[in-house]
């Protein structure tokens, strides 16, 4: 009996602690169903769970060993003192003396899975709960130092390229590289025999390209304008025309001065290539030997075979006893622009200069100098080929190539024509493309960096020694809501590497993925909700091993930016303003990562300049506008502007700077001139304004008011049975759209997903997607203004805001040209409220006042001219007693027949003194230089004193009106003047109109 006495004493304790163990589980459970349930600060995942407690009396410690959910939320400081303070609270006083302690998810590292056995841990944990929390959302003596090792500081890092005429970006991103790609492409499926997307394609575009969009017209370049060094795994020249002057074949283009020797292993250009070759080693390249002599050694050409943007590249080969200041020079459009290369890095690829517009003139080429200060017996300048313009795919795979211009391809034959070894481009040695092109892209972003950060030996002893900050990889395959929300913003980040250890070759900790991954989400979450849609969903922040994000050997991150197959998030994705904001909101995350690892302040870089204005004095152009706030970011305030000026056939010269919001220059009678302003700061410079055109001919000026703002996505309709994107407003592109396949056919949302190609709901054509959509290229006063500058008839410009705001005065013109293009008003999806509207309260009262001056003479165009003014966006008409309804009778002299009056595109005159409305035609196809109009409107007279000047050949509606009493013109036209296709027929337009206003 004392045996049995004495057993139970011994029993009881671990009796009591089992009972504990319980009673402390149930009572975290119901801490965390309230927390889930947003009673706390701190709100989980709710999929978060519990996976065990540990509770050790003799050291009054509680170990909670949480579920790998708990990793999905973004924690912060005070979230962790709110789950400490939330838990300590309902434990209750039995447990108020425990150190309470947080670990998440499982490692399998095994010095962790020592120290849990040491302290006989249930579970070998990854990390403590506060270990998620991101370097730079701490306290200072809370840091992970481990995390903030840079595998190089700045102040040892060798520049790879800078312009001559560079700007230094103290506080931005200024000798920084980042590795940024966007997502699938056009890849080959070996198991079909045909080359085919990754993705379905759905709701008007493809995973494929969609990214494209965001990256190469607005990330890339904001990244770049910040100063940084972008490099892409994919082409980044829409251009579909190329051509590569090479020192091996027929050499065509290719020339040279002075003595050059014979090198190694170098570029061969081929029409195409098979398996396995590398371009960059089946030639040979050149090489001289410097001098402190600016002579140019070796010409590149362009043959006077380029018109157009191209992009330019230039490759090299890298050898020890290279230079450091290789000097390039790209001739194009009568203008320059000098490159400083720093050849001992990057050889054996394709180098981006930069991106040139080019007239065809015999002058334009690439040339290398032999001028360097590098110093020593033997050092040399290489040099190799030089291609212009991204062009066509030309990598076989099966019996074709892919038919399809090289921007649209995979990064995996991308690599493989710019110099990757095979091991790069493919890894799974040509048996499967798809796989080849998602595992090649962190392997890429390791041959650029070499030794050690590679993963093969191979490809580690061929690496470029490029010093990679960063690399980004931006997708859409979120996946599906079922609710009335978006699926929102995921992002996935591996703290291990490809053999599960948790740091980079250069020391650094693999947690700054997760800061890094936190930071950028947090950043585009926000911006968002404030921008566009205040309950944008954030999602989980992954720890997951996808080939993007564990074969990189530098800090990485994948984001899932939203669901294209989930129509609420493609309401937001394919419109123009979205995408900027978003690719901001990356630009400000990775500059905020990056300022807080180097410990440096940074900048953000302003916004483009607004209410733009060019007039006319004293033949001097005077340029005035106003710097714009960012109301998101505080540091991002212009310091001093950049004008940059056009003349003639020349191309933009390399900008002049000013501190002042105005600018004066001198203008010689008979030249056109073009102006853009751009705003900069520390941080980097913005985008530029719109371009502004101007003539002097010594006459009274013409003023072109550029009221067509407008940018935006399709119209759609949205019903239990019926959602999608519709026809009847195809929308508006900030310049060219890379990223519409087709229109959508399949509008059920019941209907179901079988394969990629046929995909169901949101199911789209593709006859549409090898064709870059032009839309508001911002630049439509020249077009105007050419059209004047036949009659050498004078002519200045300004936007429709000066306007508004009173910085412009009308009445000091007799003739005002007003260009509205699409301009129709649209509704804001945060605000509520309508954007664009053809005439705004303060624009329609400036009109009317300068209308009735007894010589006014007024020209107005646009494709909803008289719709959007005098009809709701309902379709419903406002009234005869709305004020804009006798604006447009009384002071326009119109009446609005509606939109959609013509779909053929063609005219007819009517009137004796309008005979260039015979013949004419506008833009209809979307296969055009010029933007396609969807909808025109017709237009009667209002009175007796107007008369249509020319019908719709379709629908016979009258397509333009012309007023006449006294010394009063006025004309309208229900379709764009920068839409008639052909600028002879242009030119015959404006001189008819200019006769009628008694003007020539």
């Amino acid at each position: 009996m004392k045996r049995i006495f004495s057993a139970l004493l011994l029993f009881f304790p671990l009796l009591l602690i089992g009972q504990s163990k319980s009673d402390v589980t149930n009572k975290f459970k119901s801490y965390l169903e309230k927390a889930i349930n947003k009673e706390y600060h701190f709100i989980p995942d709710t999929s978060a769970k519990l996976e065990t407690v540990q509770i050790v009396p003799k050291s009054k410690k509680i170990n909670f060993f949480l579920g790998k959910q708990f990793e999905y939320t973004p924690l912060r400081n005070e979230d962790v003192e709110d789950i400490y303070f939330q838990v300590r609270n309902i434990l209750g006083k039995t447990y108020q003396e425990y150190d309470l302690k947080f670990y998440v998810g499982k490692s399998t590292e095994k010095e962790k899975v020592k120290i849990a056995r040491k302290n006989r841990w249930p579970i070998t944990p990854k990390c403590e709960l506060k270990d998620l929390v991101p370097n730079i959302y701490r306290n200072d003596h809370d840091i992970d130092l481990s995390r903030n090792l840079m595998p190089l500081q700045d102040s040892n890092r060798v520049q790879w390229v800078s312009s001559i005429d560079n700007i230094h970006f103290s506080k931005g991103l200024e000798n920084k590289n980042i590795a940024l790609w966007n997502s699938h492409g056009w890849y080959y499926e070996s198991s079909l025999n045909r080359w085919e997307w990754q993705r379905a394609r759905l709701f008007q575009t493809v995973e494929d390209l969609l990214p494209t969009s965001f990256v190469l017209p607005y990330l890339t370049p904001m990244l770049e304008k910040a100063g940084a060094r972008v490099i892409l795994p994919r082409e980044r020249d829409t251009q579909k025309t190329s051509l590569v002057v090479d020192n091996d074949g027929d050499r065509k283009g290719y020339s040279e001065q002075g003595t050059v020797f014979a090198g190694g292993e170098g570029f061969l250009n081929k029409m195409i290539y098979n398996d396995n070759e590398e371009p960059f080693t089946m030639g040979t390249y050149r090489k001289f030997k410097p001098t402190h002599h600016k002579k140019e050694v070796i010409t590149w050409s362009a043959q006077s075979k380029l018109k157009g943007d191209f992009a330019v590249y230039i490759s090299y080969a890298s050898l020890e006893n290279g230079v450091s200041d290789a000097k390039y020079t790209v001739y194009h459009q009568e203008q320059k622009k000098e490159f400083i290369v720093n050849q001992k890095i990057g050889g054996g690829t394709w180098v981006y200069l930069g991106t040139f517009t080019f007239n065809g003139s015999e002058n334009e080429k690439v040339t290398l100098s032999s001028h360097s200060l590098d110093k020593g017996e033997n050092v040399m300048i290489t040099a190799d080929a030089v291609r212009f313009g991204g062009g066509i795919g030309n990598i076989q795979r099966g019996t074709a190539t892919s038919g399809r211009p090289r921007f649209m391809e995979g990064a995996r034959y991308h690599l493989q024509y710019s110099g990757a070894p095979k091991h790069v481009f493919t890894p799974n040695e040509n048996e499967n493309d798809y796989k080849d092109d998602y595992q090649c892209r962190g392997e890429w972003v390791n041959w650029l960096v070499g030794a050690p950060y590679a993963l093969s030996p191979e490809i580690a002893s061929s690496g470029l020694n490029l010093d990679i900050d960063l690399a980004v990889a931006l997708h859409t395959d979120s996946g599906i809501s079922e609710s009335d929300t978006t699926k929102g913003t995921l992002m996935i980040y591996s703290t291990t590497n490809m053999k599960k250890g948790e740091e980079f070759p250069s020391g650094q900790s693999r947690f700054t993925n997760r800061d890094l991954a936190d930071i950028v989400q947090t950043q585009i979450v926000n911006d968002i909700r404030v921008l566009h849609d205040s309950i944008w969903n954030r999602r989980e922040l992954w720890d997951r091993r996808y080939s993007e994000a564990v074969y990189t050997n530098v800090p990485s991150i994948l984001i899932e930016l939203l669901s294209h197959q989930n129509f609420k998030d493609m309401q937001f994705a394919l419109d123009p303003k979205f995408r900027f904001d978003v690719s901001r909101a990356i630009y400000k995350g990775i500059l905020k990562y990056l300022a807080y690892q180097n410990a440096t302040e940074y900048v953000v870089s302003p916004l483009k300049p607004t209410q733009f204005s060019v007039e006319l004095e004293k033949s001097k152009a005077i340029l005035k506008w106003k710097p714009q706030v960012d109301p998101l970011e505080e540091s991002a305030k212009p310091t001093y502007f950049k004008v940059y000026t056009q003349i003639g056939n020349k191309g933009w010269d390399n900008g002049q700077i000013t501190k002042d919001s105005t600018f004066q220059l001198k203008v010689e009678k008979g030249k056109l001139y073009q102006f853009k302003v751009t705003a900069l700061n520390e941080g980097g410079e913005s985008f530029s304004t719109e371009e502004l055109a101007l003539a002097d001919f010594h006459n009274d000026p013409v003023l072109i008011v550029n009221a067509f703002e407008r940018i935006g996505g399709p119209s759609s309709i949205e019903t239990d049975n019926y959602k999608g994107f519709t026809s009847e407003n195809e929308g508006v592109a900030d310049g060219v759209d890379v990223s519409f396949t087709g229109k959508q056919y399949d509008y059920n949302p019941k209907s179901e997903w079988l394969d990629d190609d046929t995909p169901g709901h949101g199911g789209s054509y593709a006859d549409a997607e090898t064709i870059l959509v032009r839309g508001n290229t911002h630049d439509f006063t020249k077009i105007h203004g050419k059209a004047l500058f036949y009659y050498k008839r004078s002519f200045v410009s300004t936007s429709k805001a000066s306007v508004e705001n009173g910085a412009i005065d009308l009445n000091r013109y007799k003739i005002i040209d007003v260009l509205l293009g699409e301009q129709k008003s649209t509704l804001n999806r945060k605000t509520k409220l309508y954007d664009y509207e053809c005439f705004s309260i303060s624009f329609r009262d400036k009109l009317i006042q300068f209308s009735r001056k007894e010589d006014s003479r007024l020209l107005i165009t646009g494709a909803f001219v008289g719709s959007d003014l005098v009809f709701t966006n309902e379709g419903i008409h406002k009234g005869r007693k709305h004020n804009d309804v006798l604006f447009a009778t009384n002071s326009l002299h119109f009446k609005s027949r509606g939109a959609h009056a013509d779909r053929t595109g063609n005219l007819v005159a009517t009137h004796k003194n309008f005979k260039s409305f015979k013949d004419l035609t506008y833009a209809k196809n979307i296969d055009t230089h010029l933007y396609a109009v969807e909808s025109v409107d017709a237009l009667d007279p209002s009175d007796t004193y107007g008369a249509v000047i020319g019908r719709y050949l379709g629908s016979n509606k009258s397509a333009g009106v012309a007023y006449q009493k006294e010394n009063r013109r006025v004309i309208v036209l229900g379709f764009p003047f920068e839409t008639i296709n052909h600028e002879v027929k242009r030119i015959e337009v404006m001189g008819d109109i200019l006769k009628f206003f008694n003007q020539i």
